[in-house]
This record gives C-alpha cells, structure tokens and sequence, in this order.
C-alpha cells in the first residue's frame, strides 16, 4: 500500500489487546486480523462520512475559492470523495499472521492523511475557440472541429498547493473498544473449540 496505511503488530498494538491476540495462533489469528480489517474499513468509512479524524474532530474546512469552485462543478461531493474510484474505493486491508494492514494504495491518501504541499510544474496546452456567438462570448470546441475559429497557446506558471491534514485514518476509542470486543470473541470461540 503506498498511499498510506494503519499497522496493527505485536509492538504497535495495546498492551491488552496484544496480550488477548497472542493466545490465538496461526490460522485463528489470521481470520481474527481478518475480522479486524473488515470492522475498520466499515469504521473508517462511517467516520469519513461525518468529515471527522479517529479523534472525532472535525476536518478542516475547504479553502473558501476552492469550495465555491466544488460547489459550481462538483455539487454535493464531500470534502473527501469515499466512493467511485476514490479513496473509499481503495480503501483496503491486509491480514497475516503477525499484522494487520489498513489503507490505501491511492497515491493521494497521505497527502490527505498528514497535509503538505504539491508542486503543479509550468504546463502549455493549446486551446481552440470556436465562432463568436451573438453576445460575443467565446467558447472552446474541439480541436480539428469545423467549429473552431482559431486556436492558440496558453501557458500556466508553476505553483504550489498546500493542503492541510485531514486524517482519515486511524484507530478512535471506539474502535479500540470494538477490536478488544472482536479478539474476546475469537477467544471464545477457540476456548470452545477445545
């Protein structure tokens, strides 16, 4: 997963819940961090649905000029799209026998989980405008259409966008009270297995 990630190993876990886990062994462990997984990718979208971090604070809000920009071209979309390809889609886990691995491979989920600046390099495209229309507006049309009246170069000067943190992933008390709940069930379960 290159895009970011939660690890739950034996030395990042609670020292509850890595004692609780330690008595289960190959396979059982595998299906518990398996059931794991599945509670935080439920969990993780719940929380992304409320625009809120583990900690139950709430993201920061969208630069006023890129809002008015979303709201134009993209009305109703959240802060941080969690379905159709985005972020939510890639959303995903790993279990081994040792670990459990939540994230994404979205190669912008750790911009959005920890902030920071992405550098926009200088770029030229030529655009096509096609005829006047009776109010004298330009339009655009597409390039090689009958339609276009003439075409020219544009060019926009490199920049800098600097976005703030809006984590998203990430274990919240609730979660870590679930996850204790999941590895007491898993031990019942192997206790009357035996």
């Amino acid at each position: 997963m290159a895009g970011a990630r939660v690890e739950i190993t034996r030395n990042t876990a609670s020292p509850k819940l890595k004692r609780l886990a330690a008595r289960l062994h190959g396979e059982g462990r595998q299906l518990l961090f398996a059931d794991m997984g599945e509670y935080l990718l439920r969990s993780t979208r719940e929380r992304a649905a409320k625009e809120i971090d583990p900690d139950g604070n709430k993201w920061r809000a969208l630069s006023p000029g890129y809002a008015k920009w979303k709201a134009k071209k993209r009305p109703g979309v959240p802060v941080l799209k969690f379905d159709f390809h985005m972020l939510g889609d890639q959303l995903s886990y790993e279990a081994g026998q040792d670990e459990l691995l939540v994230g994404t491979n979205a190669p912008y989920g750790a911009i959005h989980q920890f902030g920071g600046t992405v550098h926009r390099p200088a770029h030229s495209r030529k655009l096509a405008f096609g005829k006047d229309k009776p109010n004298r507006m330009k339009v655009f049309a597409r390039a090689g259409s009958k339609d276009v009246d003439h075409e020219q170069w544009a060019t926009v000067d490199a920049y800098d966008v600097t976005l703030p943190a809006r984590p998203w992933l990430g274990l919240s008390q609730e979660d870590d009270t679930e996850l204790l709940a999941i590895v007491v069930d898993h031990l019942g379960e192997a206790l009357d297995g035996d």
